[in-house]
């Protein structure tokens, strides 16, 4: 069939009700209706065909504004009316409607729906029903094979009309069978969509229960499941944390065990603030948890614990805390360490107006270091911070300065020495012990620095008294002694007036641009130096043993209640004793107590006395020397046996020969 050509179903069938009814509009009134549905023959056709048919029926439901599933009619069918409602037995006179073709059975939709819609109906609803229900009843009846609708007041059509309708009936009957197939292919097409539909639904309820109830046994086992583990979780912390502790360090040294680390982290800023004032505030200490105060959890066993009093006392009591301070470098040298950079500031301003303070009368024009100072961080023990007095004083004047750093990660000896400016040999162990030849993180090391003194070059202008010093002169002369020397002259400094501009570098003039007067000369100072030969009698300064072989047996001080202004060398009677320095006799006798004793004179108020003798072998005013043989050891006097009490005197007082003598 031309696809291009063919018309739709509705107008076909109307044109042919059309030519039937004029036919017939002459011979009776009314013209009876009638209506008939082929039985429906599924054509053979092949793919081709079939997709024509369901191009052909997707026109239809376009062309007639409806959708797959909606019941179709025929031109005639739409056109009918109903009848209206009257009493049962009134109908069966009534003309008999023409029977229209079988209605599809309803949609499974449309079915469930009426089956749910609910008992308690309206009763103006209630008739519309029964009234449809009887419609169906009839429909039913008049269905069977094909039927002739006429009015009960009609008599029936004749056998040419008759013939006349089926003619032309047959001749749409293809084109009313393809129809039927589409719209039969329309209805499996729909059933078998439901099915799948139906079925995809079931299958998703018997999974989804089965998920569900899965679901709900396993979560009664993975709730026992994490129950159990979170009981064992908590009794492992509980047991861990009974039967462990906090190691608590400062730059890698232990110090203690803390139960909780609060114990330490909630007193470090008090330490800190406790150190620095004890420190006298040299440097400012700070303690930072997870840095320079580190923590590591270990066994309990064996350890006892630190409260929070404890671990501050530890922390401050610490002798080996290091701190970043600031160096005051010449070039690579260091020459200080102070707290911070604001001390180091003012300690070089401090030490430049020391250095640079004018003379009396003159003022300050300029003044600048000659060395090339500058200031970086360097990290030390708190001990090696310096004050600003000391540190000025290193500045000024020099010396070493020894300086201990705590070892960090990376550094050698090498780096060590270019960051204190100390050669590697100047680097020894914490105890000074020995020079350090291999150095580990956490090491302690004294690194010994020479510090040369600073200096300032200055400029001041005006006017001026100056001092001239004298001179010192020494001269030869016969009159004394060799060794001994005499001033003749005093010295007198001279004064003098500077008028104009000095240049000073470390307190040197370098240059000097004015006028001087002199107001008072100077007077040197003349010195004479002995040149005589010194006689034997004469006194040395110094004293030598009184005796060669001897017992002491009393030392100097009190004793029985009374001083012993001397010591006693035991020795048997007769053994000789020596003068212990040149000098004069001024006593040579019986003396109380002493018995036979001799005393000589040595100049400056020197003396000594000899005790106790048995035979005296000099005389007063006997000039003796050094070493001379002056009497002999005895038993006279206060005495409990043979011995020499010897005492030394100066300006008139006892003192104790021991040290003297070197005994």
């Amino acid at each position: 069939m031309d696809q291009q050509n063919r018309k739709p179903l509705t107008e076909d069938i109307r044109e042919e009700q059309t030519d039937n009814v004029k036919d017939t509009a002459e011979q009776a009134q009314p013209v009876p209706v009638y209506a008939e549905r082929a039985e429906t023959v599924l054509p053979e056709a092949d793919g081709d065909e079939l997709k024509a048919l369901a191009l052909s029926y997707a026109r239809y439901l376009a062309a007639h504004d409806m959708r797959p599933g909606d019941p179709t009619f025929t031109d005639s069918e739409e056109g009918m009316e109903p009848a209206a409602e009257e009493p049962e037995q009134e109908k069966a006179e009534e003309t008999v409607q023409p029977e229209a073709a079988e209605e599809p059975e309803p949609p499974a939709d449309t079915a469930e729906e009426e089956a749910e819609a609910p008992a308690e109906e309206t009763d103006a609803k209630k008739p519309a029903a029964k009234n449809k229900k009887k419609k169906k009843s009839s429909k039913k009846k008049a269905s069977s094979g094909r039927h002739s609708i006429f009015t009960a007041t009609q008599a029936e059509p004749s056998e040419a009309e008759i013939r006349k309708i089926e003619a032309s009936l047959a001749k749409n009957e293809k084109k009313y069978a393809k129809a039927g197939a589409v719209m039969d292919l329309h209805d499996r097409l729909q059933s078998g969509l439901d099915a799948a539909a139906a079925g995809a639904g079931r299958d998703f309820v018997a999974a989804s229960h089965r998920i569900a109830s899965t679901y709900r046994q396993s979560r009664r086992i993975i709730g026992v499941a994490m129950l159990v583990i979170g009981i064992l979780a908590a009794i492992v912390l509980v047991i861990f944390d009974r039967f462990t502790v906090y190691e608590y360090a400062y730059n890698g040294k232990v110090l203690g065990y803390v139960k909780n680390q609060e114990d330490v982290t909630d007193v470090l800023d008090i330490a800190g603030t406790m150190l620095t004032e004890n420190s006298s505030g040299t440097s400012e200490i700070k303690f930072t948890a997870n840095q320079n105060v580190t923590f590591k959890q270990v066994d309990a066993r064996g350890k006892s614990t630190d409260d929070s009093d404890t671990a501050v006392n530890k922390l401050v009591y610490m002798t080996d805390i290091e701190t970043e301070a600031s160096g005051v470098y010449d070039g690579k040298e260091l020459v200080a360490i102070v707290k911070n950079d604001e001390d180091a500031e003012n300690l070089l301003l401090q030490t430049r107006e020391y250095l640079s303070t004018p003379d009396e009368g003159m003022e300050l024009v300029s003044a600048d270091f000659t060395n090339n100072l500058e200031i970086r961080p360097v990290n030390v023990l708190l001990t090696s911070v310096q004050s600003n007095h000391d540190a000025m004083t290193k500045m000024t004047e020099g010396g070493t300065m020894e300086i201990f750093h705590i070892v960090e990660e990376g550094e050698t000896l090498d780096a060590l020495s270019k960051t204190f400016g100390a050669d590697p040999v100047n680097i020894f162990n914490e105890d000074n012990s020995a020079v350090a030849e291999e150095i580990l993180p956490g090491d302690t090391v004294c690194i010994h620095e020479e510090v040369e003194p600073v200096s300032v070059k200055m400029v001041e202008e005006g006017r001026m008294k100056e001092t001239i010093e004298y001179e010192t002169v020494k001269k030869d002369s016969d009159d004394y002694y060799k060794g001994d020397t005499y001033t003749k002259q005093e010295g007198v400094n001279g004064v003098q007036i500077f008028d104009g501009t000095i240049t000073k570098v470390a307190g040197e003039v370098t240059k000097r641009d004015g006028d001087t007067e002199v107001i008072r000369e100077k007077q040197d100072k003349i010195i004479l130096v002995g040149t005589a030969e010194r006689p034997k009698t004469a006194p040395t300064g110094t004293f030598a043993m009184p005796i060669q072989h001897y017992t002491l047996t009393s030392n100097f001080g009190y004793r029985w209640g009374r001083l012993h202004a001397g010591i006693d060398m035991g020795a048997p009677t007769g053994t000789p004793i020596y003068a212990s320095d040149g000098g004069t006799v001024t006593r040579a006798g019986w003396y109380s107590g002493y018995g036979l004793c001799v005393d000589i004179s040595h100049g400056d108020g020197k003396e000594t006395r000899y005790g106790h003798c048995s035979k005296l072998l000099v005389n007063v005013g006997d000039k003796v020397y050094q070493g001379q043989e002056i009497c002999l050891v005895g038993n006279t006097g206060h005495s409990f046996g043979s011995h020499l009490h010897f005492e030394i005197h100066l300006n008139g007082s006892p003192v104790n020969p021991r040290p003297i003598l070197g005994i």
